[in-house]
């Protein structure tokens, strides 16, 4: 069998995993998988939060382009790792009021990308959205980001991080008494499928996925990442302050209408791999390519699972106590 070609799945994943080419690629893939349910009961608990704004003229210096009417009702959220901004652009038109968006991200470009593309916004009721960015890494947000916040976003960003930064960043939403709305958390929910939707699962799928989840957890550069135990881990470290959870499963599903993104995520899987198997790279090699044939022949699809969770805090709650 050759193997199928696929240089531009390589030269995608050559660069930075967060890449503006790569969020794009993946943006109506995550849109579509979100769920639609955990998004309206945020915009219900927004509603009941939201109290009157103070006049133009008394709020500070930078507050003042806020372009709301006086008294308005105005929501603060804040998005964090927010890429080139697809979280508020899944988020904003559903939402209703007035919103202030803090997007924050340690990369200036894809900060200057996320302005560019969300200055158009306008929230569901029709009323545009104001922007600020904030160049920080993610552990000078929790201490200097979230203030004033109602609800706290992010989408595929907490495999990557630790289980100490997970901790942090519920004690800062828990201190500041903002609510959570974070999606597409990797849970590990691998499947391939053949055209009828049967599961198809070879020892070569079953060894390949164990190593990319083991690959998922490798430190990072602070500690072991979460991988697939970061959805979890979300849901403890929440309820232990006192918040109340609901979650939804939110898997990709790629067929050949997803090829682009199919193809380059098998490529990025190939790399991770290699890293963590690199005395096997020709039997990655193989069932990378015998994958990426399949789904490029339209003989299978790829099931890859995430979970979606919304957290709100309880009034008067203590934090590890039971509910």
């Amino acid at each position: 069998m050759s193997k199928p070609s696929t240089p531009a799945a390589d030269a995608l994943f050559s660069d930075a995993l967060f890449s503006d080419q790569w969020l794009t690629l993946r943006e109506p893939a995550d849109h579509l998988a979100r769920d639609a349910q955990l998004a309206h009961a945020a915009d219900r608990w927004l509603t009941q939060r939201a109290t009157p704004a103070r006049p133009l003229e008394a709020r500070p210096l930078e507050a003042r382009p806020f372009e709301t009417r006086p008294f308005e009702t105005r929501r603060t959220l804040v998005d964090l790792g927010c890429g080139s901004g697809s979280n508020p652009r899944y988020l904003a038109p559903r939402l209703h009021g007035a919103q202030h968006w803090r997007l924050i991200d340690h990369d200036a470009a894809l900060l200057a990308q996320a302005r560019l593309r969300c200055e158009p916004l306008t929230s569901a009721d029709g009323q545009p959205i104001h922007l600020e960015t904030r160049n920080l890494s993610l552990a000078d947000a929790w201490k200097h980001g979230l203030q004033g916040a109602d609800l706290v976003t992010a989408s595929a960003l907490f495999d990557l991080l630790t289980a100490a930064d997970i901790e942090a960043l519920a004690d800062a939403c828990r201190a500041n008494d903002c609510a959570v709305l974070f999606a597409l958390s990797v849970d590990g929910q691998i499947r391939f499928h053949d055209p009828s939707g049967t599961p198809l699962s070879s020892d070569d799928d079953r060894f390949m996925l164990a190593a990319l989840q083991a690959h998922q957890q490798r430190d990072k550069g602070g500690g072991p990442a979460m991988g697939t135990q970061a959805p979890r881990h979300l849901r403890e470290s929440f309820h232990r302050r006192g918040y109340h959870i609901r979650e939804a499963t939110t898997p990709w599903r790629l067929g050949s209408e997803s090829l682009a993104l199919a193809e380059a995520l098998l490529a990025g899987w190939r790399t991770a791999l290699h890293e963590q198997l690199p005395q096997q790279r020709s039997r990655v090699d193989r069932w990378h390519a015998q994958r990426l044939e399949g789904l490029m022949r339209e003989k299978l699809t790829v099931t890859v699972g995430h979970r979606d969770l919304f957290a709100t805090p309880i009034a008067n709650a203590v934090p590890g106590a039971p509910e």
